[in-house]
């Protein structure tokens, strides 16, 4: 059994950028992701993005994340990255779990966040955690799984995974 992993969470500065865009592609096994982790997030969406930093203060995991402007109800996970050397050990959970709980004091009733449809590992964790494909018209089957092709563009085809906080009564679309 691998030993347990020790972090704390905070919030992300403009300073985490190029240390989590150096190790970000490579994280992801090789998949060019970088550029959905600009300095702009690290910038302007630190207040409610997450870094998880080991004892050595190398992030082991990182979450980008912000309330939307235009759905003030809904806050939407961008983009959210383990150090492979550090999963399975509660990394990704409680960087997931930090940013529910804030959105969810600020208001949020949902949360939603994309993964290439492709990516099983990826829609397990969120499943394991409570998210669900979003299957509303529009969506298609692909690799098994409902999801919106060319979502980020021609060829980005994403699946949208939804969970629904708070009260059972405000869980309903605005």
């Amino acid at each position: 059994m691998s030993a347990p992993t020790t972090f704390t969470l905070r919030h992300a500065t403009e300073d985490d950028h190029a240390v989590i865009a150096d190790v970000v592609d490579h994280w992801f096994g090789g998949k060019r992701v970088a550029a959905h982790a600009g300095r702009t997030w690290f910038r302007h969406f630190g207040g409610t993005s997450w870094v998880a930093v080991g004892d050595e203060r190398r992030p082991r995991g990182f979450l980008l994340g912000f309330v939307s402007a235009d759905r003030p109800g809904e806050g939407v996970i961008q983009l959210i990255g383990v150090d492979p050397r550090h999963r399975r050990r509660g990394v990704g959970r409680s960087l997931v779990d930090a940013f529910v709980e804030e959105a969810e004091a600020g208001g949020c009733r949902l949360v939603t966040a994309v993964a290439w449809p492709d990516e099983p590992i990826a829609l397990a964790f969120f499943r394991g955690l409570g998210f669900e494909p979003d299957d509303r018209p529009g969506t298609q089957r692909l690799f098994g799984v409902p999801a919106y092709p060319s979502w980020d563009g021609p060829g980005e085809d994403r699946a949208v995974l939804r969970r629904w906080i708070g009260p059972a009564d405000t869980q309903t679309e605005r």
